[in-house]
């Protein structure tokens, strides 16, 4: 494919499956735990507890969507902020254990959640998954520090 086609097509691509699959404010399916939500859930099971600026970093959300996201998951109890033993300045996000249950419950297919990346890549051969992946690799590869 030649260099302009390939921009047009990632042009016209990418919007829509960001909007595909963009987590939300609503509950996926009737479910107590937003997509949002779960992205956070997922990313403290993987990383650990993380600051509140660095879980936002991670996620992309601006200081006042990640601490209004964590209030509300605060008051469902599936997360806990504790302040840093060495320095109190820094304030941690850590999963409870409801939260790693509503992680757990999205992770085995939940009929109250549907996460459409998950239901996408289990539609797709593994050469088309092995060929998106190499594809964002090198797109965020090439793409400026931000």
């Amino acid at each position: 494919m030649e260099e302009k086609t390939a921009v047009e097509e990632i042009s016209r691509l990418y919007p829509a499956v960001h909007r595909c699959l963009r987590p939300s404010g609503r509950s996926p399916r009737g479910g107590d735990v937003t997509a949002r939500m779960l992205s956070v859930l997922r990313c403290l099971v993987a990383h650990g507890p993380l600051t509140v600026g660095d879980l936002g970093g991670r996620l992309r959300l601006s200081p006042a969507a990640t601490t209004e996201l964590l209030d509300r998951m605060e008051s469902r109890g599936l997360v806990g902020r504790v302040r840093g033993r060495s320095d109190r300045r820094r304030v941690y996000v850590r999963i409870t254990d409801a939260g790693r249950a509503a992680s757990a419950r999205a992770g085995r297919g939940d009929p109250g959640y549907d996460d459409p990346l998950v239901a996408a890549v289990r539609t797709m051969t593994p050469q088309e998954r092995q060929g998106l992946v190499d594809g964002l690799r090198a797109l965020l590869r090439e793409c400026p520090a931000g």
